[in-house]
Order: structure tokens, then C-alpha cells, then sequence
């Protein structure tokens, strides 16, 4: 599965991702490789990242990404929200045809695309969900894709609305750290970027995200020995009930 993030705060958005894929099961577990690319810049101002199946997840970003170099200067937003339906449609149909014999269901494959818009001046952050991949803007702050759960619980206990872009630098890192000691179809390198008005899209350099999770160790700490059983719970709880596991936001 995935963990991709999309946090806005008072003077910016922060996007991020793993880059764990998970191929098939053994009884040792997952079968997995840390060498995805979930996240990848469309533009000065913009970014996608995916979440759900990975071979079509990678295929719509890098589509989506050839189709907005060709248009650099020419597309409004609409546009880019009408191709991305489209890309995103064509390559999930593609993949359907080529691998029959695999089941699908709804919301198996995920989009998320966001950034600042210079027409209406704000920062932008839209979802698309198979089977339709119809975006939907996100009205609120947060937005979480693929295995959600311990970042919901701790983004209720850590994210108030006056926090900064450069704090939820660090609250980015941390959902992504903390869901990785209890998913282990979620792990890797972490992919980090930060979108402002003044400055557009920017990648956060490792050697930041490595002091972050540097930073961050003590709290992970306090929380495996203290919130570890609980979260499991509820994580498991989800998996026997059938829960839908794609996207979270408020």
C-alpha cells in the first residue's frame, strides 16, 4: 500500500510519501521493495503523488508529468484537472486489460495533486479515486492516502490551524515514521516537498528529512511503548471488517 500526505498550513503546503511497494504475501509476511516512486514535482508550483497499486499509480504520475512538460506555460488549472481524469482513466483501463485475471474494486488506486494556484491566489489540493478518477478538491486542511489510520490519530492530537509549513515539515515525517513501525507495506526513503507562494514547489533536501527523523525519535519512542498496542487494534480491526483503507481528510 502507501502513505501519501497532504498537509496545508498557514504560509504553505507540505506533500509527501514513501516509496514502499508491496509484491504479493508469504507467510513471513509482505514481499516488498523500497525503490517506488509515489511523488514525483509537475511543475513550478504543482505535485502528484499516488497511493493504492503501484504499477498504475507510477504510470499515471509519469503520464501526467510528459503531458503537462509539453504544455509548460498553457494550461490553466481545469485543464490539468480534465487531463488528469483522463490520463488517469486511460492508464487503470489499460492496466485492467493487460492483467485480467486480477480482481479490481473501487478506490484501488489513488491520485493526489496539489499545489498553489496563482489565478485564485490559494493553495490547491485535489484526490482522484479509481473508477472514475473524478477529482475532488479537498476542502479542508489535511488530506491522507492508502494506510491512513495511525496518521488520522495523530494528526487529531498534532495538527492545529495555526501551524506553519515549516512545523508540518516535521509533522509529515513523523505520520510517515510512526505508521511505518505498524504497516509494513508502508516504509522506505521519504519523499518531502514544501509548495509557498513566493518560493512555488521546493523538494526538502535528505539531509533535512534525516535530522527530522532525528528529531523525532524520542516521541516514537513514547509512542511505541505507550499507543503501539492500541493502534494496532484499531489498524487490525479495519483489516477483518473490510474497511476501506484509500484516503482520509478533514
Amino acid at each position: 500500500m502507501s502513505l501519501t500526505i497532504a498537509l496545508t498550513g498557514t504560509d504553505g503546503l507540505v506533500l509527501a510519501a514513501d516509496s514502499r511497494t508491496t509484491e504479493g504475501y508469504t507467510l513471513g509476511g509482505p514481499r516488498i521493495r523500497d525503490d517506488s516512486v509515489k511523488f514525483i514535482q509537475l511543475n513550478e508550483s504543482w505535485g502528484v503523488l499516488t497511493y493504492g497499486l503501484s504499477d498504475i499509480g507510477q504510470a499515471g504520475i509519469t503520464a501526467l508529468r510528459g503531458e503537462i512538460l509539453k504544455h509548460p506555460d498553457n494550461l490553466s488549472l481545469v485543464s490539468v484537472l480534465e487531463k488528469s481524469t483522463q490520463i488517469f482513466d486511460r492508464v487503470s483501463s489499460d492496466w485492467s486489460r493487460s492483467n485480467s485475471e486480477i480482481g479490481r474494486r473501487d478506490k484501488d488506486v489513488g491520485f493526489v495533486i496539489g499545489g498553489f494556484d496563482r489565478e485564485e491566489r490559494g493553495f490547491r489540493v485535489f484526490n482522484f479515486q479509481s473508477p472514475d478518477f473524478l477529482a475532488k478538491k479537498l476542502n479542508g486542511r489535511c488530506l491522507l492516502g492508502g494506510q491512513w489510520h495511525i496518521a488520522k490519530f495523530l494528526v487529531r492530537k498534532c495538527y492545529t490551524e495555526d501551524a506553519t509549513a515549516d512545523s508540518l515539515k516535521a509533522l509529515a515525517v513523523f505520520l510517515l515514521d510512526a505508521t511505518m513501525t505498524v504497516e509494513k507495506t508502508v516504509g522506505g526513503a521519504i519523499r518531502l516537498a514544501i509548495v509557498t507562494e513566493s518560493k512555488g514547489f521546493e523538494w526538502v533536501k535528505e539531509e533535512e528529512i534525516r535530522h527530522l527523523l532525528e528529531s523525532n525519535k524520542t516521541f516514537l519512542r513514547f509512542l511505541q511503548e505507550h499507543f503501539y498496542a492500541s493502534l494496532m487494534s484499531v489498524v487490525n480491526n479495519h483489516r477483518r471488517e473490510g474497511k476501506n483503507m484509500d484516503v482520509y481528510d478533514e
